[in-house]
């Protein structure tokens, strides 16, 4: 199969959606980031990324509209620790 991405420069919008696609095609016929490669990111990143997980986490906790996060207990679950986590290795930041 071969394919063909166009990108805009003046859509942002449409480059992120072109890069998730890109990720998810990776995925899908290459498996993994590639034998021993790994996404890696530094040690001040990774604190401001566990920050804005709690943040958010919190957030949907007060929203009463949200579904997120239900209760306190929902704060440490598996569940909303993937949905974290999926947003950002989808590029998502």
């Amino acid at each position: 199969m071969k394919m063909t991405i166009v990108l805009d420069s003046e859509d942002p919008q449409g480059i992120k959606n072109a890069l998730k696609i890109t990720r998810l095609l990776h995925l899908e016929y290459a498996g993994t980031a590639g034998y021993g490669q790994r996404e890696a990111f530094g040690k001040i990143e990774f604190i401001k990324t566990l920050r804005k997980f709690m943040r958010e986490s919190v957030k949907h906790l007060n929203d009463d509209d949200s579904d997120q996060v239900k209760d306190i207990n929902d704060l440490t679950s598996l569940r909303n620790a993937k949905r974290f986590a999926d947003r950002i290795f989808m590029g998502e930041r």
